[in-house]
């Protein structure tokens, strides 16, 4: 992949160039830092805000919108007292965040869309260039590879207390048919992991399910794990 030397892939490339979006940053870092979650935390968004600077420059969208929108694409989660999912509760929180970083109306508007659009799981399929690189952002960050599958283990078990048979019962996740990746970029980065990544759980759905027979022979009241 080619990338322009001039940004350099930098994160403060764009954090000096756009106000508003240095403003964002550290509004949004000091939320997740108060919050302390063991999972989303604000290493996880700057992962994905590398993430999203490879995409996105690649793909040429706006490193504006996307940058906010991976910024805040988890923000709902720090606030578990709006009901629904972080979905819901990001696009219902971020335009504060965002009104008060100085962001336009039309930007805000954008920004939303990749909050609620972000991942396999999202309220609604991404239309713009910008939701499709935040959508691949999230993809390669929680299903594709050996860490993949690792971050998807470690947020169900510390943060939601699921069991690992509960984890294979999540199945897909999926709302609606979506693609594995919507930009040419994301699926280069990903499409190895993301192979690897389905087959581990292909693999760990046929050993739990192998074991548990064997248990059931000897103890059939035998729930699992």
């Amino acid at each position: 992949l080619q990338f322009d030397e001039e940004k350099d892939m930098r994160l403060d490339y764009y954090l000096s160039k756009y106000a508003e979006l240095k403003a964002l940053y550290k509004l949004v870092k000091q939320d997740f830092s108060a919050t302390g979650l063991i999972y989303h935390n604000w290493n996880h968004v700057l992962r994905d805000l590398a993430r999203s600077i490879m995409i996105g420059e690649t793909e040429g969208a706006n490193m504006k919108i996307v940058l906010a929108g991976v910024l805040l694409h988890d923000i709902g989660r720090l606030y578990p007292e709006e009901r629904g999912d972080h979905y819901t509760s990001g696009a219902k929180i971020a335009p504060k965040f965002l009104t008060k970083a100085g962001f336009r109306k039309s930007e805000i508007e954008d920004i939303i869309h990749c909050i609620c659009s972000h991942g396999p799981r999202g309220l609604e399929e991404p239309k713009t260039l910008e939701a499709h690189v935040c959508y691949d952002v999230d993809v390669l960050s929680c299903s594709c590879g050996n860490v993949g599958v690792a971050r998807v283990f470690h947020y169900f078990i510390a943060e939601e207390e699921f069991t690992i048979k509960q984890m294979m019962e999540i199945g897909s996740g999926r709302r609606r048919t979506r693609r594995s990746f919507y930009t040419e970029t994301g699926q280069k980065l990903g499409e190895e992991g993301y192979l690897k990544a389905t087959e581990f759980w292909r693999g760990l759905g046929r050993e739990l399910e192998k074991e548990e027979q064997s248990i059931k022979e000897i103890i059939p009241k035998y729930q699992g794990d």
